[in-house]
This record gives structure tokens, C-alpha cells and sequence, in this order.
């Protein structure tokens, strides 16, 4: 998938992500992603939907759901998100300690951003509400 700055979506990461073990496939704590995008300056989109994250890239995303507000979206920034979560659940950062949430990375990409610049971002997979609550059945109780 070509990207507009004619970076193909995904196909390879740069190696400074690399070496932070940001490769697709890589299973990522949401808060140490979130620390990664500020400390690395890139973007981080979270994807609530598998098939939109896999067979779409972010550019084509954007246009698409250009109308509709951030949080009606399938998608969503990170940061957004967290400032969202956050708003929403004052407990939501203590939360994570128990039940922390693990973003799937799918694909690199850059988009043009504001003055013809372009900014580096990252697509991530939120794990199905089912998934977690798996996850939760299956830990061992203390």
C-alpha cells in the first residue's frame, strides 16, 4: 500500500524502530508505546478493527472518515485516546496496572502533516474486548 509521501505502508520499519522492537507483529504495552511515539516523535494509531488496519492505510482511513468525529471513528490517536480514557476514568492509568492493554503493531507509514511535512506514525491492533476478558478469566488467582 503506497502512502502519499511514496513510503509503501508497512513493508519496512526503520531501524531506529527496529531496535525498540517496534516490527509488525510486535505485541506492545500501550503505555510504553505511548512514551516510544513521544521520546521517537512518531504517531500512533489505534486501530479497533483488524480489517481496516490490515487492508486500508491510514491516508486512505483519514479521507474516509474525514467527517466523523475522532471518537466515532474505528480509529483513533493514541494520545486521544489516553487523554480520552483518562477524562472518562480517572482510574483508567491504575487500571492498566491490572489489566494492562497490549497493542498488536501492524504497519509503519509516513503522512504528510501540516507545512508539507511529513510525520513517521505507527498502525496498532486494541485486542477485542473478548480477548481481554479471556485473558482475565485465565490468570491465575492469587
Amino acid at each position: 500500500m503506497e502512502s502519499p509521501t511514496g513510503t509503501p505502508e508497512g513493508t519496512s520499519f526503520p531501524q531506529d524502530l527496529e531496535r525498540l522492537g517496534i516490527v509488525p507483529g510486535a505485541k506492545i504495552d500501550i503505555r510504553e508505546l505511548d512514551k516510544m511515539g513521544k521520546r521517537h516523535n512518531f504517531h500512533i494509531y489505534l486501530y479497533f478493527e483488524e480489517s481496516l488496519a490490515k487492508e486500508s492505510t491510514l491516508q486512505q482511513n483519514l479521507q474516509e472518515y474525514g467527517d466523523v468525529p475522532d471518537l466515532e471513528r474505528p480509529f483513533i490517536r493514541l494520545d486521544a485516546f489516553l487523554r480520552f480514557a483518562t477524562e472518562s476514568d480517572p482510574l483508567f492509568t491504575q487500571r492498566l496496572d491490572e489489566l494492562p492493554l497490549v497493542v498488536e503493531v501492524i504497519a509503519y507509514g509516513e503522512i504528510e502533516a501540516r507545512e508539507g511535512k511529513t510525520v513517521a506514525y505507527i498502525k496498532g491492533l486494541m485486542p477485542f474486548l473478548d480477548e481481554l476478558m479471556m485473558e482475565e478469566d485465565t490468570s491465575p488467582v492469587s
